[in-house]
């Protein structure tokens, strides 16, 4: 399939859903755009760069949250074992 991404063509093949990777490669060329007009840069790959460095930034945020998230989960698990326990004995 053929998409475009930040005003340049490119030939893709995907074993998954194409719509999604055209939902992938829109979000992309309009995260780039967003950077590119926030930082005034106009080298294509710098724009690139920063545009990685940013997605990067986004996905750690959400695993640490995950992390926080799933830990948060096994204490109140375990909190509702020893409650359950408690009023079983």
């Amino acid at each position: 399939m053929r998409v475009k991404i930040y005003d340049r063509e490119y030939a893709l093949v995907t074993t998954g859903d194409p719509e999604r990777l055209r939902q992938l490669c829109a979000g992309l060329d309009k995260r780039m755009r967003e950077i590119a007009d926030s930082t005034g840069a106009v080298d294509t790959l710098k724009v690139a760069v920063l545009t990685a460095l940013s997605l990067g930034d986004d996905l750690q945020r959400v695993r640490e949250e995950l992390r926080r998230l799933d830990n948060a989960v096994g204490r109140k698990s375990l909190s509702c074992i020893s409650l359950i326990e408690r009023l079983l004995s």
